[in-house]
């Protein structure tokens, strides 16, 4: 099978949607990890003015951190409110609005960010073909957004060890639940039941086989069967049982064992054929899996 060309639509992996904006660069950014639809970047802010700036995604602010409740004065969509930003509080501002802060002492955060070529598409396949009108939000709190928010700066932290297909299917999710919060429609997602057809199926389980040693995306999968990338994830869950990552990395845990038994091969460089991030990665996933370490494997393997 010919690897296809991850365009996603057209679109790129975002990069650093802030650069220019922010008066501090981040600690923390995905701007190398390669992902597609979705930019996380985690800030420690001085007391500091932002200047009303656009940006092309959908954008969510974090207050990332406990600690004294920090004052903002924010706007959006020219309109202006004062109030207390403390940890959990998300500000949402959709693409093309006009937005602004003033942080009057420091602050932590995470700035979230999510192309709107992604929800729509998702929109077109469960609600009605038309472009969605977001509203802006100046402080809600809700936890799924909290916990992909925190859960994507921890593999940011780990070093991308989970690598594209996690972040990418926590884009497909943050899409799908801003279309549910946050849509002027009203009208629920619609689910597709019964599975991927057989055909579809085989093809992505070949697919996944075939670049098992490759940093797939969740957009790359559902590009091949030509869906939207939550269907395309649901679907394949309902069909096999569990997520696509997880799938995943089963299969190259799955190859991994089989080199392991038939090659003299360093675990170091088995794990990097198989598509682990390095042999500790390996390690960790092959125990969890199989309830024994790569090394204990060889030792009981030569033992048979």
């Amino acid at each position: 099978m010919t690897k296809k060309q991850d365009s996603t639509s057209g679109i790129a992996p975002i990069k650093n949607v802030a650069d220019k904006i922010l008066p501090v660069a981040p600690l923390l950014s995905s701007h190398k990890a390669e992902w597609h639809n979705i930019f996380l970047a985690y800030y420690q802010l001085p007391a500091c003015e932002i200047p009303k700036h656009y940006l092309s995604q959908h954008t969510f602010t974090i207050c990332s951190e406990l600690g004294s409740p920090s004052l903002i004065e924010c706007s959006l969509d020219n309109r202006l409110k004062r109030y207390y930003f403390q940890s959990g509080d998300i500000i949402f501002c959709p693409a093309d609005v006009g937005k602004s802060l003033v942080w009057e002492q420091k602050n932590s955060c995470i700035l979230l960010a999510l192309e709107p070529q992604l929800v729509e598409k998702i929109a077109y396949e469960s609600l009605v073909p038309k472009h969605i009108e977001f509203a802006p939000q100046f402080k809600f709190v809700d936890p799924l957004i909290q916990h992909l928010a925190w859960a994507l700066k921890s593999e940011l932290e780990s070093g991308c060890l989970s690598g594209r297909l996690y972040a990418e299917s926590a884009a497909a999710m943050l899409a799908v639940h801003l279309l549910k919060i946050n849509s002027p429609l009203k009208q629920s997602i619609q689910e597709y039941k019964g599975g991927l057809p057989a055909h579809k199926l085989d093809r992505a389980i070949a697919y996944i086989n075939e670049y098992l040693a490759q940093n797939i995306g969740l957009s790359e999968l559902a590009q091949v069967l030509d869906m939207s990338q939550y269907h395309f994830a649901r679907l394949f869950k309902q069909s096999v049982g569990i997520t696509p990552h997880q799938y995943l990395i089963k299969q190259r845990v799955e190859r991994a064992k089989q080199l392991l038994q038939q090659r003299d091969v360093s675990i170091a460089d088995i794990a990097l054929q198989c598509g682990f991030a390095n042999q500790g990665h390996l390690s960790y996933h092959f125990k969890r899996l199989l309830n024994i370490t790569p090394k204990a494997f060889v030792n009981s393997s030569k033992n048979l």
